[in-house]
């Protein structure tokens, strides 16, 4: 399928799907394809999301948006159902999943971890981890920076950021310039105070498009693969949601809704993680 038609069909199904809840147009000709007790409510899937994160899921415009609002549309569509958009933090999410307030679950939430949170990983969507981000001049290539080639450049984060952290212990106590938001990070390095931010590779992509010339330039450390939640040990919704990604992702909409939110990003390298569903 054309890559022009696959971002038409997105957009199309985010904006009659992701606003369940909030005065989204009705689909009258939805024909369900799973129902109670699969799901908690005749013709509805309910995504929990974190409305707090975006890119992966915010509001604009009174209206709930990001690239897991846009995943979860696609899936409710694929579905035959109406989608209803679930505020939730990450930690509530086993006890809302347990309980059938939602259905399922997205939050940038890496397999590994939610494995460990006690609930069922009905497939992956995306592929996310720390990424490095520099000026590149108008025109020129970007260049690629290797983790282990940052001690003799100024590099900035998020104060107590996973990559924070990371950069921290690697070339030790003060090394790295913090800011309390990774925009100011960006915003440091488009005044030309810094060499490099390192941040959440998805999160920088999407925060980049505010500053012309700022592009990602490696990957530091190892992304993961993060996941669809289910309720531990719901067979019937994860094989229903993963037949669904599996499709998603073949038909290229995982790619072009990926394109819409973080343009260009490279797709990240992760390590193995047991899942086979194909990850953007």
């Amino acid at each position: 399928m054309h890559l022009r038609r696959v971002v038409a069909l997105v957009l199309s199904a985010a904006v009659l799907l992701s606003v369940g809840g909030c005065g989204a147009k009705k689909q009258a000709t939805l024909t369900p394809k799973i129902a109670p007790p699969v799901i908690a409510a005749e013709g509805v899937l309910r995504a929990g999301v974190d409305l707090s994160y975006p890119p992966f899921a915010g509001e604009a415009g009174g209206k709930k948006v990001g690239i897991d609002v846009d995943v979860a549309a696609a899936v409710a569509e694929r579905l035959g159902l109406r989608l209803e958009v679930v505020d939730i933090k990450s930690a509530d999410v086993p006890a809302a999943l347990k309980a059938k307030t939602i259905d399922i679950a997205l939050g940038a939430v890496p397999i590994a971890d939610a494995v460990l949170a006690d609930v069922t990983v009905a497939g992956s969507y995306f592929t996310d981890g720390p990424g490095l981000f520099s000026m590149v001049a108008s025109g020129a290539p970007a260049p690629t920076i290797k983790q282990d080639g940052l001690a003799k450049l100024r590099v900035g984060a998020q104060q107590g950021s996973a990559v924070f952290w990371a950069l921290e212990s690697a070339y030790g106590e003060g090394f790295v310039a913090a800011s309390p938001a990774v925009r100011g990070a960006f915003e440091a390095l488009s005044a030309g105070s810094l060499d490099v931010v390192a941040a959440d590779a998805v999160v920088g992509a999407y925060l980049a498009r505010d500053f012309p010339g700022v592009a990602f330039v490696g990957q530091y450390g190892s992304a993961e693969p993060l996941g669809v939640l289910v309720a531990k040990d719901d067979s019937a919704l994860e094989s229903a949601i993963r037949g669904v990604l599996d499709v998603l992702s073949s038909e290229g909409v995982l790619d072009a809704i990926r394109t819409k939110w973080v343009g260009a990003l490279p797709v990240l390298e992760a390590e193995a993680s047991g899942d086979t569903s194909t990850t953007p």
